[in-house]
Parts: structure tokens; sequence; C-alpha cells
């Protein structure tokens, strides 16, 4: 393959993959609502329910754990990785390091081989990356769906009561 396509593939490839990432933080916003809502929901049931049985409030307190994990692994995935980069044109971070001159200069030195290069690296770093939060989104899913039955369990439980 010649160095040009090469280079608009591996273009198409840095864009899918960036966008894996920017799927991964509409996931991460979503489950930090829910998570958030149903804490707020537990506290103030459990402020109103203080003569309920004490299942309930292990059952309580099961819950809310599960969801502070799940909100821990979120906020872990939330975290910018911009650590491991190299000097690149593309990635921010090495763009911003640079004054304008010397980046221009990068760009204009630039040869297709050390662009591609480029690509490649950055491709590599953004397929870690977009690893990385998915598996801290799947433990934060994980600690969420852990905290659905208890949860449950303590509404009913309060409900029954009041």
């Amino acid at each position: 393959m010649e160095t040009h396509r090469k280079i608009e593939f591996m273009e198409q490839s840095l864009a899918r993959l960036l966008q894996m990432n920017a799927t991964a933080d509409s996931k991460l916003s979503v489950i930090i609502a829910i998570d958030t809502s149903m804490l707020f929901i537990e506290a103030v049931l459990t402020q109103r329910g203080a003569s309920a049985p004490g299942w309930v409030f292990a059952s309580a307190a099961v819950a809310a754990v599960c969801l502070l994990l799940s909100l821990l692994f979120l906020s872990v995935c939330a975290l910018p990785r911009t650590s491991r980069t190299t000097s690149s044109v593309i990635f921010f971070g090495s763009i911003a390091a640079n004054d304008a001159g010397t980046y221009a200069r990068m760009v204009k030195g630039l040869t297709e081989e050390q662009y591609l290069d480029d690509l490649i690296s950055q491709c590599h770093r953004n397929a870690q990356i977009a690893s990385a939060k998915y598996v801290w989104i799947q433990r934060a899913q994980w600690a969420w769906f852990g905290s659905i039955l208890p949860w449950l369990l303590t509404v009913y439980g309060i409900y029954r009561i009041l």
C-alpha cells in the first residue's frame, strides 16, 4: 500500500478511535446521573424511614457502597490520560508544549513517513485510552447493577412502613 493510502487509512482509524472515546464519555455522564439520583433517593428515604427494620438499612448500605464504587470507577474513567505522549504534530498536548513558530517548523519539515508514524502512534495511544475507559465503564456498570436489587429492597422496605 502506498504511503498516501496508509495515511488516509490511519486518519480514518484515528477519527474512529476518537469517536470511541467520545462515546465512552457520553455513557459516563448517563451512569453518573443514574448513580447520583439513586443515592439521593436512598438518602432521602432512609432519613424518613428511621423506624425501618435493620434489613432495610443493611440493604441501603450495600446499595450505597455499590453506587459509590460505580461513581469511583466513573471518576477514574473520566480522568484525562495525557501522559505517555511523545513529540507529535497531531496531539494537542505536544502542540501546546511548543510555541507557534516551533510548531510551524515541525509541521513544515514533516515528511509523509514521519506523519504516518505520528498517526500510527496516536492511533495506538487512543486505542489504549479507549480500552482503559471501557474497562472502567464496565466496572462501573457492574457496580451499578449490583446496587439495583438492594436499592429496590430499600425503597420497598421504607415505603412499606410509611
